[in-house]
């Protein structure tokens, strides 16, 4: 039986899963491929860490020796960052190696570029593992291409905060305390900042762009906010009104993209999307809507994602459809907007601003708690922010706008919380 070589860049979290995977499914991959799959070498940074790995497979802190010792005819990049780990992708690709990575941030700025590179040499360039943890997106997407256009995309793409506002919310947990757990649990990494400000949806989010579009729109024009702001009050007393808060990457055909925090009640198809799980919801042409949802976080749901992509070029025709060129890219994009306001304020200041507020537009609901209050307002001219900049210290003002579907986002529109 004919024998398929795979290098790894990279030995750590993914990289061992990748190899624990490979290794433990090995019959089930060598009936679906018909190949045997033999993992020859690894790329790691410290030679004299032990590592549980079979000993005739080679370690090597040398790119060029792990590509000319014994030839690979795929490449696994799970090294991360930008340099040099483009400069290994590119080696590889130029060398006639397949190529898969899990690496966001460099697809995001250099995906175009490598998928040329791989198209000249007659390889392959595969990414599912970027985006969605083990949601098959990328392929889905690919695949709704072939007939359908996308119009629009709301989808959680980052486990690590959906874990985190999960856990604040069933567990009355400070930030911080469950942003430990997360950390305990393998789903955030030492240093949080991407996945915690928001950086690892957005580049996501620019993948996605590129992927279904053929264009990103200029990355300072982009609205993203992260989670390490929100306050545990804000989550239950939103509750109260029904509402959970979601980090949600919002993209159209306009290439208008956001990442924010949303509010969704539970009409919403993304409300009970808990925990770790990433989902996406497409807006189809002809389609309509569909809904995907899988684990965003950890070892398995990445190498799950990886090993398929080593599968898929084994097993089929790989079929990647030219993607529609945008020819204008929105300029000074703006925050999302709506008429509809959640906010949130001290009880004692709730009466002065319903006064306020009833003399400018209507009151749907209204809830009080050991929490605060909170009002759900609509606006019929000025924006609510506006008429209530002078109590900018006492509320905490979000836009829930709602949809003819009864979908709820939320964006924050002051600087203040409670």
């Amino acid at each position: 039986m004919s024998e398929v070589k795979v290098a790894l860049l990279g030995f750590g979290t993914i990289g061992y899963g990748v190899y624990t995977n490979i290794t433990n499914e090995q019959n089930t991959i060598q009936n679906v491929v018909k190949q045997t799959v033999k993992i020859t070498g690894a790329l790691i940074r410290d030679p004299h860490k032990e590592r549980s790995i079979a000993k005739d497979i080679l370690l090597t802190t040398d790119f060029h020796e792990l590509l000319a010792k014994e030839k690979p005819d795929v490449v696994i990049e799970a090294m991360g960052g930008i340099e040099p780990t483009l400069t290994y992708i590119k080696d590889a690709l130029n060398a006639g190696c397949h190529v898969i990575s899990a690496n966001k941030d460099l697809i995001a700025r250099h995906g175009k570029d490598i998928e040329e590179i791989a198209k000249a040499n007659n390889v392959f360039f595969a990414y599912e593992a970027s985006v969605g943890g083990g949601i098959p997106l990328i392929r889905t997407i690919k695949e709704l291409l072939q007939f359908n256009h996308i119009e629009q995309i709301e989808a959680i793409l980052n486990g690590t905060s959906n874990f985190i506002l999960s856990y604040m919310r069933s567990e009355k947990a400070s930030f911080e305390d469950a942003l430990e757990i997360a950390k305990a649990k393998g789903y955030a990494e030492p240093d949080p900042t991407n996945d915690v400000e928001g950086y690892d949806p957005f580049y996501k989010a620019m993948v996605l762009s590129n992927l279904m579009y053929g264009a990103q729109p200029h990355w300072e024009d982009v609205f993203v906010e992260g989670i390490s702001k929100v306050k545990t009050d804000e989550l239950l007393l939103a509750e109260t009104l029904g509402f959970r808060l979601k980090q949600f990457v919002s993209i159209n055909d306009a290439l208008q993209v956001s990442v924010g925090l949303h509010f969704v009640d539970n009409t919403h198809p993304l409300y009970g999307v808990e925990g770790v799980d990433n989902a996406i919801r497409f807006k189809a042409k002809t389609l309509g809507f569909l809904t995907l949802q899988g684990p965003g976080a950890g070892a398995n749901a990445t190498s799950s994602a990886i090993i398929e992509d080593l599968v898929s070029f084994y097993t089929k025709e790989k079929v990647v459809p030219e993607v529609p060129k945008q020819t204008r890219v929105p300029e000074n994009a703006e925050r999302p907007t709506s008429t509809y306001t959640l906010l949130f304020t001290r009880e004692d200041c709730c009466e002065k601003l319903v006064d306020i507020l009833q003399e400018n537009g209507a009151i749907l609901q209204r809830a009080s708690s050991p929490y605060g209050s909170a009002l759900l307002y609509k606006t019929h001219g000025t924006p609510t922010y506006q008429l209530l900049a002078q109590y900018a210290e006492d509320v905490a003002l979000y836009s829930a706008h709602v949809t003819n579907e009864q979908l709820y986002t939320r964006t924050k529109e002051v600087i203040s919380t409670i």
